[in-house]
């Protein structure tokens, strides 16, 4: 429970457990608190600060993020790209990179986007692969000099994907923002005075300064919209390879994204990221829950 809410896969019972708090606590203060003036000075500074540093924030890591998902969109587009140019090549050539590209496309899966740099060694093994074709017709040198460039542009593009992912937010950041936000709880439980009416006031702000939170840690993690961005694409793209799309089982379980048809469902029995020992089964699912 504790571990989705760290990765931002949650975000109800957080704002709900944190507005109930604050009803409570704040009814159960009442009137008993110091002056209202120096609290609700205090209360400003920190909403000002508060609001700030999370806006600023919340902006670079949603430029940060659409970099991310342009750049991995335009290497899936190369990959296709590669696999669709090799039927021009023999059956053997054809059939060896098109299933390094299927082995790259799953390996990044393998692994969190953030740590995009761990799927390094499947993406040269296929440039090295791709490389060492031997064109024999006019026709395969023309494909072959076009798969080379789209070699090197790939490579390019991960080097500017690494360097995204590296940018996370510092513990030195989120400790400055929780320590906002929990100055910020505590003076708007107080400023209620007891009544009802404010009491519940407050518990709905602090459910969405918790909201807020939780969706700038979706943010940091590349996770925000990654449905529409990064799995859908990803399951069209295999489907166009002639390949079954490849989806981790926690992503099914916890709703981050729920595919139909004939997928290759994968299972790591290991802790994140030795992926040495993971178990693949092709599964048909529906798009009822249940059935």
């Amino acid at each position: 429970m504790w571990a989705s809410f760290a990765s931002g896969e949650v975000v109800v019972w957080p704002a709900a457990v944190a507005g109930a708090g604050v009803v409570l606590v704040s009814l159960a203060v009442g009137p008993k608190r110091g002056d209202i003036r120096v609290d609700v000075a205090l209360a400003s500074m920190a909403a000002f600060l508060f609001g700030v540093l999370l806006a600023f924030t919340i902006v670079r890591t949603r430029e940060r993020l659409a970099v991310v998902q342009n750049l991995v969109a335009k290497g899936n587009a190369s990959l296709f790209s590669i696999h669709q140019m090799m039927r021009l090549f023999g059956p053997d050539d054809c059939r060896q990179i098109r299933d390094l590209v299927d082995r790259h496309l799953t390996d990044q899966i393998d692994y969190r986007l953030v740590d995009y740099h761990l799927a390094t060694s499947s993406f040269l093994e296929l440039t090295d692969a791709v490389y060492a074709l031997n064109p024999t017709t006019t026709q395969e040198e023309v494909v072959y000099k076009e798969l080379v460039q789209l070699g090197i542009n790939m490579y390019a593009s991960r080097a500017l994907i690494e360097a995204a992912t590296g940018q996370a937010m510092s513990p030195i950041e989120w400790t400055g923002l929780f320590l906002l936000l929990l100055v910020l709880l505590g003076l708007i439980t107080v400023l209620p005075g007891g009544t009802v009416l404010g009491a519940l006031v407050a518990g709905m702000l602090a459910g969405t300064l918790v909201t807020l939170m939780v969706l700038l840690r979706k943010l940091d993690l590349l996770r925000w919209h990654e449905k529409v961005t990064i799995w859908e694409p990803t399951t069209r793209l295999f489907r166009s390879m002639g390949r079954d799309p490849y989806v981790p089982r926690q992503v099914i379980d916890i709703g981050r994204y729920q595919p139909t048809g004939r997928v290759r469902v994968v299972d790591y029995p290991d802790p994140y990221p030795m992926r040495a020992t993971k178990i693949v089964t092709v599964e048909v699912r529906s798009d009822r829950p249940g059935e």
